[in-house]
């Protein structure tokens, strides 16, 4: 068995990645089994961080081979690490909708390209690893799985006939021992939900699901059926079993509009995502998803989603969440605008919570510490990341941040361990707790000379030395993030409330005149969408998804999507009296329709079943204020 030390590092690495989520939770552990070939299919839509997560997560803590795209091996340096963690290249091109792997071009190069693939995918299976493969083809963001190529089918049915055919013994010359052929080669879906993949602190949830066996298929594959499209048939049969399980473990709504106004029923049902238990996090949003892809009186559903959506994109271009906007008036139905003492008073209050409470002053040294960080992260976010490419903004936080926390924690870290190998200040505490005498005063004699020892200039001495270090500093930088982490979390929405409160009262103090005209505010009641991914050939594909697939204009005006008006934002504060107006419509709206829902089921005389029982029974037990 390899010892992978270069992906052991990394992993090592990745799990330092993952403190950018403040909760990891895995679920579906028992469906990875412990030993044989798996193909680890996966949803990609957070970039880097997405091949930490399931390097980290996985379960046995089996190493992955990923595929990696081509260009990343280009360079050195870059092709050596990747290659010694058990990478295997992979060319894609976003305008050639080809079945095997290769950039299209060149036939020749292409079957090459697909040849070299399958080698080392069958090297790593043949040896009862795993490997892991994206089979979306890139990282994106959309409201859906939009795509689910047939690379990782391809892979595994001619893994099938490799291992049966004339392969057999140039693979008992190139691989060795693998012991493969006593397992099955399983197909295991991931699903990888968010909370809010670009924030730091936000929560993953990774769910595992079902393993699918690929023998079925790979009889079907093998069969010499003497049609030419048949064994393509079989590899379309599987990817859609692949689709489905990962639409399955993911969220999924027909179009931005449905997702914005579930995302926004769900912070006014839950108050806040913090609310809703992670494991439960996807589920309560599907719940939703579907009941506003259709289910009742359309012009009802049309009507709701337009509240919703009016509401969520105010939030939006002001920079306020509901939960901060709550805090500053918590009556929901409450439309009028808070009068000026009321602002004021409330920016008060928030301040003076922010302030004087306790979690501040606990907080403030960690916070200091890890400015560099905070601000390392940000600077290679707006340097690297596509600002509209919102999967590519956490890796770039994580990864200069970490680098920022880094260096304070190797400088704070070399200082204690100084400080605790100083003979001289074990002597003054010595003589000043112990007085010198007892068994006290024999251990801190003890650990005086083992300061005196490690002081020392042998060689030995520097090599203990510097053991020491390493120890210090990596339980220095231990103590350091969790200190941090848990408590940067409340401290950081509370900060959020007063950003929000100073915004209220701007809006509040402005005079009338200065707000938005209802023809210019028109431009921004629906929130905008990200710009189309180049990788993602079909942009409308079929789902099992309770919706007729149309976009109602009602709900999106064809302005809306504007790029001169979008781009051109007002300062917040001109959203602020129509924000509060969108919230009360959209809390009426919302209770309205999900009463609609159970009203329009029992006047047809209908049991309350399907979506009417699993949102109002399933939301109410999960702890939704409806």
């Amino acid at each position: 068995m390899e010892l992978k030390l270069v992906y052991r590092g990394l992993r090592s690495i990745s799990n330092w990645v993952l403190g950018f989520y403040s909760e990891v939770y895995v679920d579906g552990g028992d469906n990875v089994p412990g030993s044989g070939p798996l193909i680890v299919v996966s949803c990609h839509h957070n970039e880097i961080l997405d091949i930490a997560t399931l390097a980290v997560t996985i379960p046995h803590r089996r190493p992955l081979c990923f595929w990696a795209k081509s260009s990343l091996f280009k360079n050195p340096l870059a092709r050596a690490i990747l290659l010694s963690s058990g990478s295997i290249p992979v060319h894609r091109n976003p305008n050639k909708d080809a079945p095997g792997v290769g950039d299209g071009s060149d036939p020749d190069r292409s079957h090459a390209a697909k040849q070299a693939l399958f080698r080392e995918t069958f090297r790593v299976l043949d040896a009862s690893e795993v490997v892991g493969v994206f089979p979306e083809g890139t990282s994106y963001t959309e409201p859906q799985i939009a795509q689910v190529k047939e690379g990782a089918a391809w892979a595994a049915l001619e893994y099938a006939r490799w291992r049966r055919g004339p392969g057999q013994g140039a693979r008992s010359e190139s691989v060795g021992d693998g012991d493969s052929a006593d397992s099955p080669l399983l197909v295991v879906p991931v699903g990888i939900v968010h909370t809010d993949k670009s924030h730091f602190q936000s929560r993953v949830c990774v769910r595992w699901g079902t393993p699918i066996d690929v023998t079925e298929y790979a009889e079907r594959y093998l069969q010499d059926t003497g049609g030419v499209d048949a064994p393509r048939e079989v590899v379309r049969d599987l990817t859609s079993e692949i689709e489905r399980s990962m639409v399955a473990l993911t969220i999924n709504a027909p179009d931005w509009d449905t997702l914005h106004a579930a995302r926004m029923a769900r912070d006014i049902l839950f108050g806040d995502s913090q609310n809703i238990p992670i494991q439960e996090f996807a589920e309560i949003t599907q719940i939703l998803v579907d009941a506003f892809s259709g289910h009742s009186s359309p012009q009802a559903l049309v009507d709701t989603k337009r509240a919703l959506l009016t509401y969520y994109s105010f939030l939006h271009y002001a920079a306020i969440s509901h939960d901060s906007l709550s805090a500053s008036l918590p009556t929901l139905y409450h439309n009028e605008i808070p009068s000026r003492v009321q602002a004021t008073a409330n920016v008060a209050r928030q301040l003076s919570i922010a302030v004087f409470h306790p979690r501040l002053l606990i907080f403030l040294p960690a916070l200091v510490l890890h400015l560099p960080a905070y601000l390392l992260g940000n600077l290679g976010k707006r340097l690297l990341a596509n600002r509209h490419e919102e999967e590519t903004h956490a890796q770039y936080k994580a990864i200069f941040g970490g680098l920022g926390a880094g260096v304070m924690y190797a400088l704070v870290g070399g200082k204690v361990a100084q400080t605790l190998a100083s003979p001289t200040l074990l002597d003054r505490l010595k003589q000043a707790a112990f007085g010198g005498r007892g068994l006290e005063a024999a251990v801190m004699d003890l650990l005086h000379r083992g300061a005196s020892w490690l002081s020392g200039k042998g060689p030995l001495n520097r090599v203990a030395y510097g053991a020491f270090l390493l120890v210090v500093v990596y339980g220095t930088a231990c103590f350091l993030a969790k200190w941090h982490n848990t408590m940067v979390g409340s401290n950081y929405r509370q900060l959020k409330h007063v950003f929000a409160s100073i915004k209220i009262l701007l809006g509040v103090f402005s005079h009338p005149s200065s707000d938005l005209p209802p023809e210019k505010l028109a431009h921004y009641s629906v929130p905008p969408r990200p710009p189309v991914n180049p990788f993602i050939k079909r942009r409308c594909p079929a789902r099992t998804l309770p919706s007729d697939g149309a976009q109602d204009p009602t709900v999106r005006p064809p302005h809306a999507d504007d790029p001169a008006e979008v781009n051109s934002i007002p300062a917040s504060h001109k959203f602020i009296r129509p924000l509060f107006s969108a919230r009360c419509e959209a809390v009426l709206a919302l209770r309205e329709y999900l009463g609609g829902l159970n009203d329009h089921e029992r006047n047809n005389g209908e049991p309350p079943s399907g979506v009417v029982d699993s949102l109002l029974l399933q939301l109410n037990k999960r702890g939704a204020c409806i």
